[in-house]
């Protein structure tokens, strides 16, 4: 038993939306697991399955336990150190649409809880994905990655959060109910925003939005200067052929002095440039949006290449356990061994010492014990060292295991490699 017995099948966000939907196990993954329990091989299971995502990996003592040659050309199947490399690179966002996002993460422990109540789980999997957990956490607080986003609308957003750090009790009109502005507004929500008002020059374009973010007022598109003048941040999103918010206008409803964030995020621009040079406005453009997203792009690049290098480490961690697990049985073996021999040894000069009682029999007992356990300590070390840097082989094998190994066990086994930071 080993890593090498690890198999990681999946399918590809590439695969027709009718396969994806029949591999998306959602609330059946429950019952999947005790169905995958059934197949004969399969010891250990755990389901990452998500909206893009559906994966299956098992400790198996039958390589072949899940295919389907349906799946194909669709299907990607992974083994061994590859597989845990994968498991790695989904925790830490790597293998996702947007690099380093956080949702992930949370999903890959979810799953494992999900197949730890179901009790799919074992010594591998539980180690595999306890660490996977982990790396991801470290691996995003030690680069910050998720703090650059290259997201224009997320972006948009860090901009406001940049001027008023706290947006609870801050007034944001929206302009425009598209695309852009939708993806704005969930973000401005998923940061704490509560008063979002939103006005469109289409007024039923407006409601509809509303019915997918309740959350939003909708406002009638001739009042937007009334909304500006009560409002600490602005944003403009719309396809209009002219300003939405001029600069005259504009002069009318606000006071001089007063703090107002604007951004503008319409191609030709929404707001009238000069507005950004009033006293009191902060006004981006989509041009101080595009800079920030090129150059979050070049620091994720470096960012990348830090996780992987973090991934690589926990890969040779991994290997150094799974190598030392090997040795388990043989460490077994040897403190059987030393038990029996003390156990032995005591019995035969037990009865020879008629002059001493009970309690001073039992610190002859724990002494032969200590002995025993100390004098063992010392190869058990050496058998783990040995173990971590693959030079357990077969004839140090048979020595300290007593012949519990046959030959076809030990040329079987094959202690796992080091990886390096390009190893796939």
């Amino acid at each position: 038993m080993g890593i090498e017995q690890l198999l990681m099948v999946g399918v590809s966000r590439e695969a027709p939306i009718e396969l994806r939907e029949k591999v998306c196990f959602d609330k059946r993954t429950g019952e999947a697991l005790a169905k995958l329990k059934e197949i004969d091989g399969i010891l250990e299971a755990v389901i990452v399955s998500t909206c893009h995502r559906s994966e299956i990996y098992v400790i198996t003592t039958d390589p072949k336990a899940l295919d389907d040659a349906r799946l194909s050309p669709y299907i990607y199947a992974l083994d061994g150190i590859c597989a845990v490399k994968h498991l790695f690179r989904v925790a830490c966002g790597l293998e996702s649409m947007v690099v380093g996002e956080d949702q992930i993460l949370s999903q890959v422990k979810q799953a494992w809880e999900i197949a730890k109540k179901y009790k799919s789980t074992g010594k591998y999997t539980n180690k595999l994905f306890r660490e996977a957990v982990t790396l991801g956490k470290n691996a995003r607080s030690k680069t910050g990655i998720t703090n650059h986003s290259l997201s224009i609308s997320y972006i948009a957003v860090l901009f406001i959060l940049d001027v008023f750090k706290n947006l609870h009790d801050k007034n944001i009109f929206v302009i425009g109910a598209g695309e852009m502005g939708k993806l704005v507004i969930k973000h401005l929500v998923a940061k704490g925003a509560r008063r979002i008002y939103i006005s469109n020059r289409t007024y039923e374009n407006a409601l509809k939005l509303k019915e997918e973010i309740p959350e939003i007022t909708v406002v009638p598109y001739e009042q937007k200067y009334e909304y500006i003048n009560r409002s600490h941040v602005v944003i403009s999103a719309t396809n209009a052929p002219h300003y939405t918010v001029n600069l005259e206008k504009f002069t009318a409803c606000h006071h001089p002095g007063d703090k107002i964030c604007m951004v503008d995020i319409a191609l030709p621009r929404d707001i009238d440039p000069r507005i950004g040079k009033i006293d009191g406005v902060t006004l981006f453009t989509i041009d101080d949006l595009k800079r920030t997203a090129a150059e979050n792009q070049k620091k994720r690049e470096h960012l990348v290449t830090i996780i992987e290098d973090m991934i690589d480490e926990s890969l040779n961690d991994i290997i150094k356990w799974d190598n030392a697990v090997y040795a388990e049985k043989m460490i077994r073996h040897m403190n059987e061994y030393a038990d029996e021999v003390c156990r032995s040894e005591y019995e035969r000069v037990k009865n020879k010492l008629q002059d001493l009682d009970e309690k001073e029999k039992e610190k002859i007992k724990y002494s032969l014990e200590r002995v025993a356990a100390k004098i063992v300590n010392r190869y058990l070390i050496g058998l783990k060292t040995l173990a971590e840097e693959e030079k357990l082989d077969e004839s140090v094998v048979n020595v300290f295991a007593g012949g519990i190994f046959d030959e076809k066990n030990c040329k079987s086994r094959q202690p796992a490699k080091p990886v390096g930071i390009s190893a796939n």
